[in-house]
């Protein structure tokens, strides 16, 4: 497109998917056309990974638009904090990447490469586009001190290039403004501080983010740890070091619309659940070596591991056996590079935690094998076994990092595939004392997916109140009106604030139709899930049918929240990944409310009818008191600790005035974010029953652990949603002029 042409390219009209503010960089990394069969063995990342994991590095440190450069360190990183300046970057195959062009990208576009056959293939793509593109290949940029050289020299030039030739798509403001950022772009001096370069993977995460809030660390050695706890305290003082800038900048009035992002991330690499089973090599293929090194891997449960110099030996004298364990290695590698860039875009603490909390499959399928038993005798045994699951979860973890996330403040990411939301902190599990969400580990593909940061997306009331309720149960189903009735009993509360479309579907045909016949922005789904068969891929029961919902990606319209009323659908003890929860999210969901272990149809029934209530009531009485927006996490994360206060107090106490006083005071206390209101809680029922605090304390953990609140799990950029009515809009932005202000 030259300077003349009279048309607006789809970036800057917002009608593709990249962001719409024109002076944004759009980082591209190109990749091989890999294929779904060559993905890594034990966590399923693509073979082209490896080759690109510079590339992170460098986009860890480069500028995310054209005018990043000219603004005051702290106050860009408070911003970070709230998810705003988010860099566009994407991983695309180099087949995709050649079908596309430039118009359909960005003004300004840098491309990055790792194989020498992919850098050529690119450069020739860029010879076909009407205007430069930057092309970085692997090996060009390797220290960080270099990443920041090129980002000041050669990236600030070739914007002041396309800027000059190719800025007349730009408005005057807009042209304006970035001609004044490439005048003022800013040279920083990192900020030193105390803390030691490792060189080691379990801070390479932290690494990245302290890169991209422009401190340097001291020179060290690289890290060789000789005990666990040495591993330990490392991990702990990388992330502490990123809490103290995230406190040292601080927060902002800006915040109550620019929502805090997850300040802290809990992170583990996982292997597919079927590798953790014993192998068995073909004995024409069989190795001591290559069987020690499968076994190390699955059975690994700490960070500091030894071995006898006999098995380092053999290691070292079975090409095979040393590509096992290289191919774990660069698994590892890719997991860390790609939550450390996700990290680095918010300033995120990361703390990595042991594989041992991936050992917990015996005893979860114990607690989960009780949870779906129907005897009598087996509900005595829950709270024990919900016990052992909480305390192998602590132990996997340690005090010392147990420490550090009971001392934070603010929202929690998880990437992991471990159930750490049943981690106790305190008395409560991990996501009901913080706001917690979730990307899984496995598949590594959908994970990355995942973690290519996603800007907010701010809906109004009516927006988000849009909601699709789509019943799969068959005719003579004893379950199939449960979640209508309790819905129609409260119509009256919630009628003229929800808008609610019910529709039953009886094959997967109409499963799709009713899909994309709908403009909603939230799916209730209401039916029964499927654990899988032989292939062990989960699904939902339509009229007696399992549909894979994998499936669904590209046929049908998936909503960006999905809530899924039905059993097992993210399985604690799930055979594999490939899960009802991770099938929505690959899909296009951006969020998915599964649940872990089987909920009652009548209970799961309540559940929705609260949520309509919560929707129609709590989100504009929320608003009403213009303090901020509120986000989908903190609306679903609200809700389970109600619904757990409601089954406590239901449970220890009679029905009566007293016990809906309770449970009003313990819903204002959750309600107004008083991190004290469990505690509130128990203190009011035993006072009311005349218990000691230890006994109220047992029988609350008795109900929680049989209870259906601690069943669902929160999956995807939950976060990345909020709600403004627009009353919060307009304390920052004057009326109908917010665009023009952000967008210029």
């Amino acid at each position: 497109m030259t300077d003349t042409e009279d048309r607006t390219p789809p970036w800057l009209t917002g009608d593709h998917v990249v962001e719409r503010d024109p002076l944004k960089i759009v980082y591209i990394v190109a990749q091989d056309d890999d294929r779904l069969d060559e993905v890594s063995p034990f966590q399923g990342f693509g073979r082209s990974w490896p080759s690109t994991l510079w590339a992170l590095r460098f986009l860890a440190i480069a500028p995310a638009s054209i005018v990043e450069r000219m603004w005051p360190l702290d106050g860009l990183i408070s911003q970070r904090m709230g998810g705003q300046h988010v860099m566009s970057w994407l991983p695309l195959s180099i087949s995709t990447l050649e079908q596309i062009g430039a118009d359909e990208i960005g003004l300004t576009i840098v491309a990055l490469s790792g194989e020498t056959e992919i850098a050529d293939r690119v450069d020739a793509w860029i010879g076909k586009q009407p205007r430069p593109v930057l092309h970085v290949r692997q090996g060009e940029v390797v220290e960080d001190e270099e990443a920041r050289a090129y980002c000041d020299t050669t990236l600030r030039e070739h914007v002041r290039d396309i800027v000059e030739h190719h800025g007349g798509v730009l408005t005057p403001a807009r042209l304006q403004a970035a001609r004044d950022a490439i005048e003022r772009w800013n040279t920083r001096e990192p900020v030193a501080i105390a803390l030691e370069m490792r060189g080691h993977n379990i801070t390479v995460a932290n690494d990245m983010v302290l890169a991209r809030a422009e401190r340097v660390l001291a020179e060290g050695e690289s890290f060789v740890g000789e005990s666990e706890a040495e591993y330990d305290q490392v991990c702990i003082e990388s992330a502490q070091a990123v809490l103290d800038v995230r406190d040292h900048v601080g927060y902002r009035d800006f915040h109550r619309i620019f929502l805090p992002r997850p300040g802290l991330v809990l992170t583990e690499p996982a292997l597919y659940r079927q590798s953790y089973a014993r192998v068995r090599l073909d004995p024409g293929e069989s190795s001591k070596a290559r069987a020690f090194a499968l076994r190390m891997l699955q059975k690994q449960t700490g960070l500091w591991n030894v071995m006898t110099a006999a098995d380092a030996l053999a290691l070292t004298e079975d090409s095979r056996a040393q590509a096992i364990v290289a191919a774990r290695q660069a698994e590892l590698t890719t997991h860390m590079h790609g939550v450390g860039l996700m990290a680095a875009q918010t300033c995120s603490a990361v703390l990595r935690l042991r594989p041992a909390v991936n050992h917990l499959f015996p005893t979860l399928s114990r607690y989960a094998r009780n949870i779906r038993a129907t005897s009598p005798a087996a509900r005595f045994k829950t709270p024990r076994l919900f016990d052992e699951v909480q305390q192998e979860l602590a132990d996997a973890i340690g005090t010392a990092r147990l420490d550090l996330i009971a001392g934070y403040s603010g929202s929690i990411k998880l990437v992991s595939d471990a159930p750490l939301e049943l981690l106790p902190v305190g008395n409560l599990p991990l996501s009901l004392r913080f706001d917690v969400s979730r990307i899984n580990a496995t598949p590594g593909n959908l994970m990355m997916g995942e973690l290519v940061y996603r800007g907010s997306v701010t809906l109004s009331p009516d927006q988000l109140c849009k909601i699709l309720i789509i019943n799969g149960f068959s005719d003579t189903d004893a379950l199939r009106n449960l979640v209508t009735v309790s819905v129609e009993r409260l119509r009256s509360e919630w009628q003229g604030r929800v808008e609610i479309e019910f529709v039953r579907v009886k094959t997967r045909d109409e499963l799709v139709v009713a899909l994309n016949a709908s403009d909603a922005t939230i799916l209730i789904f209401d039916g029964h899930g499927h654990p899988g068969g032989d292939d062990g891929i989960g699904g939902i029961v339509i009229d007696r049918t399992p549909i894979d919902v994998w499936s669904l990606r590209g046929e049908a319209r998936v909503p960006p929240i999905v809530v899924l009323s039905a059993c097992d659908t993210q399985g604690m003890d799930a055979a594999t990944h490939a899960t009802v929860g991770n099938g929505f999210i690959a899909a296009g969901a951006r969020t998915v409310l599964a649940t872990m272990l089987p909920i009652t149809g009548k209970e799961g029934a309540v559940f929705v009818a609260r949520l309509i209530y919560r929707l129609a009531h709590f989100i504009p009485a929320f608003l009403g008191m213009r303090h901020r927006r509120v986000d989908w996490c903190e609306i679903i994360a609200g809700m389970l600790r109600m619904t757990l206060a409601t089954e406590i107090v239901t449970g220890l106490l009679e029905d009566g005035q007293a016990s809906r006083d309770i449970r009003s005071a313990a819903n204002v206390d959750i309600n107004t974010g008083d991190p004290a209101w469990y505690d509130n809680m128990l203190e009011k029922i035993g006072a009311e029953a005349g218990l000691e605090p230890q006994a109220v304390e047992r029988r609350a953990r008795a109900i929680m652990a049989r209870g259906e609140t601690i069943r669902y799990i929160q999956l995807g950029c939950t976060e990345s949603i909020t709600i403004d009515d627009g009353t919060i809009d307009d304390q920052f932005f004057p009326p109908d002029e917010r665009e023009a202000i952000l967008f210029g």
